[in-house]
């Protein structure tokens, strides 16, 4: 209670008493009790929102916490010392005691302070180490030294009247070294920083030299804590909650939704340049030339506009169109620009330039646009969005939506699924007696969806296993009814991924549906394309050898495409080689291409696999297969796919 009203009294008639110190008796000098107070509250509110903000607790934010602490305890030890000052009687050990530890705090405040700017300023480790160690021998050499003058009355000192003084301060010396090497840290190594970090740092820096120096001339010191706290305000703000990323100097991607969202209501046109370069953050973190090739790009070509940061790699520039006149001029000045970096460095990058347009009503849709765009787009490549890609992207988006509905629905005889099929011609019976399961979607906004366009969205959105369940279900059905009506039907194959091979109730599942159906397990084959992954090969050859044991076919699709592996093709038993239209145009080529691929199809046939040639367009390509051991041919020469309801129509009837 007693000190409770003693800090109530210093509020309310501030007490007389000297800071900073001179050789003029303590009654000389103003003080009052609220800017230590201030400063102890707003440190307290300070650690606990960067604490419960921060995630990833790094030195950066270790040394963050430590000079709240330490300004803390500097204004808690500065209001013990001026209570202790309020009696005459005080103990003068206790007073050289707070007194000390104010400022020790203090100057190890303005220490990690330079301590948390040595990163962004890139300060070479023997720059770092020297300047720690002297400033470490000073620290030492002033605590020592404050306290010897203390001991001849040069210093700090109470006299045997009570009355305190306070002469030569080496703590002020030491003050005004180390912000002075503050100041030439930031200007000295200001081409390190981005525009927006050198000047909050300069500016709050020049703030806090002023409130200290106004002090000094007002002969008050309730203010000092206050000065030293205000840079350490300054780094959370710019380096913690501020919206600027200390490495790129871009902002966060919540600020860039609520510019499209404005631009919108604003009917405001603002040209957005998208770079997503990979590995850029990491490299930009370790890389030093990489990070001054980086800021020069931004000094000379962001100016009017803001830079947004998307994790991990993605930077979108907005810039207004007003400001852009010539404004292909000023993109084609960017992109100059960026190629001579990228020769230098060579990161793999897509670039997707676009206006916002009246078309695109929701601000999140930007950003799904350039991913959009930039899933058809090869590395190093630039694209400009067109409204033709903006119709395609909202299609693609409806489609999503769809394959989700679908999805969650779980109805295996959905609607919006069809499923279509191509005949395959049989050499040895003469016959149409196999075909392919094709699927293609239905729906109302659009009509008929072809594979190209659904099929990467279903995979992607892990929304394809459903889908192929749905398939198999309904071409089971559809073989079931060609039985019943008489027709001659050998078999029906279906395309499942190595994504569905992952399913733990995979087998479970095809067994299921096929007996739901009713129809023989030889009725069905399954086409798969062999995987790189050797997980999935393991997975995909377990899964092969437990549905061959009930009697279903396998085929091995896209022989001749991406990734063949011998050694595994042999490893897993495919009944079925399919080998790919494009080895059929290679075979027409020249001798020496016929002579491979005919070898590798005349090596399965001996080897007992039965060879399908897709994509035969002419009597010329049938030939060709027939030649090369081929059993069964597919392609338009005898059917593009139709409904798996009109495959009747190849199909030999048991009357005939």
């Amino acid at each position: 209670m007693q000190v409770l009203s003693l800090l109530t009294s210093m509020l309310v008639h501030p007490p007389e008493h000297v800071f900073p110190e001179s050789d003029a008796p303590v009654s000389a000098y103003r003080f009052s009790a609220v800017g230590d107070i201030a400063v102890f509250g707003l440190c307290i509110v300070m650690m606990i929102l960067v604490s419960q903000t921060h995630v990833h607790k790094d030195r950066q934010f270790r040394t963050l916490i430590t000079i709240l602490i330490l300004n803390v305890i500097a204004s808690v030890a500065d209001l013990f010392y001026q209570l202790g000052s309020l009696h005459p009687g005080s103990h003068l050990l206790g007073l050289l005691v707070f007194r000390l530890i104010r400022h020790y705090c203090l100057t190890m405040t303005i220490l990690f302070y330079t301590l948390y700017l040595q990163q962004p300023l890139w300060l070479r480790t023997d720059v770092r180490r020297r300047y720690n160690i002297l400033s470490s021998v000073l620290v030492i050499a002033s605590i020592f030294i404050d306290l010897f003058l203390s001991i001849l009355h040069v210093g700090f000192y109470i006299t045997d009247s009570g009355t305190i003084h306070a002469g030569f301060n080496i703590w002020i010396a030491l003050y005004v070294l180390f912000t002075a090497a503050i100041f030439y840290l930031i200007i000295k190594h200001r081409n390190r920083m981005i525009r927006q970090v050198f000047w909050g740092l300069l500016g709050t820096n020049l703030v806090a030299a002023a409130i200290l120096l106004m002090q000094g001339l007002h002969r008050n010191g309730s203010f000092t804590g206050v000065a030293y706290f205000l840079p350490v305000l300054g780094l959370i703000f710019l380096f913690h909650s501020n919206p600027y990323d200390i490495d790129t100097g871009a902002v966060s991607d919540s600020y860039f939704y609520q510019e499209m969202k404005e631009a919108t209501e604003k009917r405001r046109t603002l040209v957005l340049m998208s770079c997503n370069m990979v590995n850029f953050t990491k490299l930009l973190k370790t890389d030093k030339d990489l990070k001054m090739e980086f800021y020069q790009f931004f000094r000379v070509n962001v100016r009017h506009g803001v830079l947004y940061h998307f994790p991990p790699d993605r930077l979108i520039l907005s810039f207004p169109k007003a400001y852009a006149t010539q404004q292909d001029r000023l993109i084609e000045k960017m992109l100059e620009d960026f190629s001579e970096s990228h020769k230098r460095f060579g990161i793999d990058f897509k670039i997707v330039i676009m206006e916002t347009s009246p078309d695109i009503t929701h601000s999140g849709d930007y950003l799904w646009m350039i991913e959009y765009a930039e899933q058809s787009m090869p590395m190093n490549s630039i694209h400009r969005i067109s409204d033709s890609d903006i119709r395609g992207f909202y299609k693609s988006d409806y489609i999503l939506s769809e394959l989700e509905d679908i999805a969650q629905k779980k109805d295996l005889d959905d609607e919006r699924v069809l499923v279509y099929c191509q005949p395959v011609f049989n050499l040895s019976t003469k016959s149409y007696d196999t075909a392919e399961a094709l699927m293609r979607l239905t729906l109302p906004n659009t009509g008929l969806v072809y594979p190209d366009q659904f099929i990467p969205l279903a995979e992607q959105n892990n929304l394809i296993h459903n889908m192929s369940m749905i398939i198999l279900n309904k071409t089971c059905g559809a073989v079931r009814t060609l039985l019943e009506d008489g027709y001659e039907i050998k078999r029906v194959s279906v395309n499942f991924s190595t994504l569905d091979m992952r399913y733990e109730s995979f087998c479970q599942e095809v067994q299921q549906i096929i007996a739901r159906n009713q129809i023989p397990y030889e009725k069905i084959a399954i086409e798969i394309t062999e995987s790189r992954s050797e997980q999935d090969f393991h997975l995909m050859k377990a899964r092969i050898m437990e549905l061959q044991k009930l009697g279903i076919k396998f085929y091995l699709d896209d022989f001749g495409t991406g990734y063949s592996n011998f050694e595994r093709i042999m490893e897993i038993p495919f009944d079925i080689i399919k080998f790919d239209r494009s080895l059929l145009i290679e075979a027409s080529k020249s001798d020496s291409s016929y002579y491979m691929v005919s070898t590798f199809a005349k090596m399965f046939n001996k080897l007992e696999y039965s060879i399908l040639f897709e994509g035969i367009e002419t009597e010329s390509d049938e030939s060709c297969c027939v030649n090369m051991c081929a059993k069964y041919l597919q392609g338009y020469k005898y059917s593009k796919p139709i409904p798996i309801e009109e495959l009747h129509t190849f199909l030999r009837h048991n009357s005939v």
